[in-house]
Parts: structure tokens; C-alpha cells; sequence
């Protein structure tokens, strides 16, 4: 009786058991199967020559979940990063087919709470110099367009907030706190430095009245300032040069009301010509799209020059009888209000496929070309803001792209210098803030 019952006891035990191998095998084949169909679905909705209805979604999900999760960790470190930084294009190649040395005026971030000034050879990315201080304010902070003093003596901003000159050891010389500057840093013929400002950014300091309507706008200066001192020598509102010039209606032009002059370069004359005197400045007003001639020493309004180009930037002189200038040819404001494409092109015109541009403007003839234009279409070289150009020797053009970060140097219709401000954060490079060509360094 004890056997039987043993026996039936293990009856019951193998037959448990087996039914339990039985629905493990019945899952195993079960998921297997599952897997197989859901494979063979997620194949079909990837390659788009099949649907399933309602699954189609949640399969599309389910398979793309790896990849999104990736992203959304590599966009986490993007986010992460300050805006100093940019992304580096995992398809971007690099040329240089520099003979000589190139050396360069640059700022960057070195970490979310200290910038550093450097003059970089570009033949061959060394650094030969840096000045390196701590951020006292936020990390996209930046310094804009440094200038180099004789003694390795710096002038620098940081996105305004003063003007400041310091020494090779970083010792403060003087700082002019009085004065927001904005972009471009130049110096004229006496050691000057030329430059636009702001009185704030955070509230008007402008008026205009339109069909019994007052508009406040944001009014801004051109000022020179004493390189040795930092003393304020000449200080000129954009609004009055405008006014006193009948020309008050140019502020409609701009999209952007509350910025519509948005000066980004007064660049002195160094000499005299027949078409400009020593000491004349010449204020490019982005959101106007024009460059004024404008004479301080006299307050005249020599001339308004306009023609071909939108929202342009850094103008320099090409020789005595021309001006060269940076047009970035884009909206002074976009509100992205893209229309989606119709459902008829056929009647499409196409306008053009549009790229920044570098102009010469000639004196003489007050006649408009354009410079390296292949080359540039070619390259689709454009930027929507900032950007800036330097013809530092006889048909070579230096050329910031500056929202995509990389520098270019066109000689004789042929690249020959492309390339980006590599960083330590792997994977993204340096945005440049209006680099500057360093001539004859010692």
C-alpha cells in the first residue's frame, strides 16, 4: 500500500512536471513565433511596402525605441553643453593647403565658467598665446571680438558688460563699465578703438510716432573710445544721426521693431581718398540694410548706401576706391511661418537658391560685384547671423561662417584652408566670435 501510494505520489509529480515543461515549451515556441511575426511586420513597415492597420504605430515604436533612446541621451549631453558649442558633423572634412602661417585672434570656452583668448596658428592649430579668466556670469557668455594691444595687452567684452584692457598677466589697465558693446572692436588711425553700443538690452531707449501711435525701440551708439585711458572720447546716437537726416522712416524697414537698427561694425578710415577722409567711419545697420558714411568731425551724413544685400556684416576696406562687406542675405526677423508645399507645383517659380554673399562696393562708380560667388554657392556658405570676412592678402579672402562654426580661406577661386575650432568635448568644436587675422606677429 505504501509503494502504491509512492508510486502514485510520483505519478503526480512527473505528470505536474511534465505539464510544466509542456507550458514552458508551448511559451518558448509561443514568443518565438511572436518574435518572428513581429520581425517579419517591423521588415515590411521599415522598408514602407506594407501596413497592419492599428499595429503599425506601436510597431514602428517599439523597433525605433533603441534609437530614440540613444538620441534622447546623446540630445541630453547637446542640451547639457553651453551654447558656445557646436556640433561637429560626423561627415565633415577638413582642408588645409596652407603655405604659410596663419595666425589668428580667437575666443572660446574652455569650460562652462572660464573663457580663454588665444592666438592660434591655423597652418597647424598650435597656440602661441592665451589669456585664460573666469566667466563671471553665465555659460554661453561670450567674448566678441578681441583686440590685440602692442605687449600682448588685450581689449575685450563679454556679450557687452563693459569694455575692458588687460595686460599679458591679465591685470586690469582700465574698464569702461559705462558702455554695453555690441559685435566689432576697430581701431583707427590714432589707436582709437571704434565701436556700437547699447545703453541696456531690457528696456527702450527710442521713440517714434506713427498715425498718433508711439513705438519705443532699442537706440543705439556709435562710440570711440581712448585705447590708452578708456576714456569715452565721441559718443553718437543711431536714432539721431537718422533724424537729423530725414531719415527717421528707414527704422520701418526692419521686421524687428524692437531692435530695428542692430549696428554690428563702425569701421574708421585710416587714410584719406577722394571718396572718404581720414577718421570718417563707415556703420553697417544690420536690420536696416544699409552702410552709412557717416563723418563725426563735422556730424554730416556723407552717404546711405544701399543696394543688393540684406542684413549684412563686417564691412572693410578692399582699397581706396572700394568696400568690401559680408552680406548674410537673410530676414532681419524669421517667425518661421514656412508654408508647407502645394499640391500643384507645376506652377511654381523657383526665385533662386540663396546663400551668403561677400560685395565690393566701388566708390567710383557706386557699382556693386560679387566676390568669389561660385565659390561660395558651391560651398553653400551661409550664415543667418554674425559672419565675417578678410582679404588679409592680395585675392585671399578669410571667411567666419560663423553660426556653423567653420572658418574658410578662399584663394584664387580654390579652397584652400576649411575647418572648425576643435573643443574638448568630443564630438563638437568651438563657435567662433568673430575670429580676426593677426598681420606681421612677432
Amino acid at each position: 500500500m505504501v509503494t502504491e501510494l509512492i508510486l502514485c505520489t510520483f505519478a503526480i509529480h512527473l505528470f505536474f512536471d511534465m505539464a510544466k515543461t509542456l507550458r514552458v515549451f508551448s511559451l518558448i515556441v509561443i514568443s518565438l513565433f511572436t518574435l518572428s511575426i513581429f520581425g517579419w511586420m517591423s521588415f515590411h513597415i521599415s522598408k514602407g511596402d506594407k501596413e497592419f492597420g492599428f499595429l503599425t504605430k506601436p510597431i514602428e515604436f517599439m523597433y525605433s525605441f533603441p534609437d530614440m533612446f540613444s538620441k534622447s541621451v546623446e540630445d541630453v549631453k547637446t542640451f547639457a553643453l553651453p551654447k558656445t558649442f557646436i556640433k561637429t558633423s560626423p561627415d565633415f572634412v577638413s582642408i588645409n593647403k596652407l603655405e604659410s602661417d596663419l595666425i589668428v585672434l580667437t575666443a572660446y570656452s574652455d569650460t562652462n565658467n572660464s573663457r580663454t583668448v588665444a592666438l592660434v596658428n591655423l597652418k597647424n592649430d598650435s597656440i602661441i598665446y592665451k589669456w585664460t579668466f573666469s566667466n563671471p556670469i553665465l555659460d554661453h557668455e561670450r567674448i566678441f571680438h578681441p583686440l590685440l594691444l602692442p605687449e600682448k595687452n588685450l581689449i575685450y567684452s563679454y556679450n557687452g558688460k563693459s569694455l575692458t584692457r588687460i595686460d599679458s598677466m591679465l591685470n586690469v589697465v582700465w574698464d569702461q563699465n559705462t558702455i554695453w558693446p555690441h559685435h566689432s572692436k576697430n581701431l583707427d588711425s590714432h589707436g582709437n578703438i571704434w565701436l556700437s553700443t547699447y545703453d541696456t538690452v531690457y528696456y527702450a531707449t527710442g521713440l517714434y510716432k506713427i498715425n498718433g501711435r508711439s513705438v519705443f525701440f532699442k537706440d543705439e551708439y556709435i562710440v570711440k573710445v581712448d585705447g590708452e585711458s578708456g576714456e569715452i572720447l565721441f559718443q553718437k546716437s543711431m536714432a539721431e544721426i537718422l533724424s537729423e537726416n530725414n531719415l527717421s522712416n528707414y527704422l520701418l524697414k526692419s521686421g524687428d521693431i524692437w531692435d530695428p537698427i542692430h549696428t554690428n561694425d563702425v569701421e574708421p578710415a585710416l587714410i584719406t581718398t577722394p571718396y572718404y577722409k581720414r577718421d570718417d567711419v563707415f556703420i553697417s545697420a544690420k536690420n536696416l540694410s544699409v552702410i552709412l558714411h557717416y563723418r563725426p568731425a563735422t556730424n554730416e551724413l556723407i552717404n546711405v548706401i544701399e543696394g543688393p544685400f540684406l542684413c549684412q556684416h563686417d564691412v572693410d576696406f578692399y582699397d581706396s576706391n572700394s568696400l568690401v562687406f559680408f552680406n548674410n542675405n537673410y530676414y532681419s526677423v524669421s517667425n518661421n511661418d514656412y508654408k508647407p508645399s502645394p499640391n500643384d507645383s507645376v506652377k511654381l517659380q523657383f526665385a533662386g537658391d540663396l546663400y551668403s554673399e561677400i560685395i565690393r562696393y566701388d566708390f567710383n562708380n557706386q557699382s556693386f560685384s560679387f566676390v568669389e560667388d561660385s565659390i561660395i554657392k558651391a560651398n553653400k556658405i551661409f550664415t543667418m547671423t554674425e559672419g565675417l570676412i578678410d582679404f588679409y592678402e592680395p585675392n585671399t579672402c578669410f571667411i567666419e561662417q560663423q553660426n556653423s562654426g567653420v572658418l574658410w580661406v578662399i584663394k584664387d577661386d580654390e579652397v584652400i584652408y576649411k575647418n572648425v575650432m576643435k573643443s574638448f568635448h568630443k564630438g563638437f568644436h568651438h563657435l567662433p566670435n568673430w575670429t580676426r587675422i593677426i598681420k606681421d606677429y612677432e
